[in-house]
């Protein structure tokens, strides 16, 4: 999976509990920081935004803030449960790759 797809992920989630970035952004400093400042969160929150942006991010990071999501009580008040994807080296690519454009157009 591409940086680019889970950063789309990351915003349609956020986008499907009903947040925006900069509260999910605001939320996420608070719990890193556990009593951040003001210039804390909008420090937190230039460097996110560069996060979502980039395609040098990392996925690690993304799927970090997919983590954080995922813990949220607006995610379980929706009624989502954590998704699972498990990799089956099996499967071509090809299948992969078709597989996954099916999903982006839904």
């Amino acid at each position: 999976m591409k940086i680019n797809d889970k950063q789309n992920e990351l915003r349609i989630w956020i986008d499907k509990i009903g947040l925006k970035q900069k509260h999910f952004a605001e939320l996420y400093a608070m719990d890193l920081y556990h009593d951040p400042s003001e210039d804390d969160i909008r420090i937190f929150y230039e460097k996110f935004k560069g996060h979502m942006k980039r395609n040098t991010t990392k996925i690690a990071v993304i799927e970090r803030y997919l983590n954080f999501l995922f813990t949220l009580d607006e995610f379980k008040d929706a009624g989502y449960v954590k998704p699972k994807f498990y990799f089956n080296n099996k499967l071509s690519k090809s299948f992969i790759q078709k597989m996954s454009d099916i999903t982006q157009d839904n």
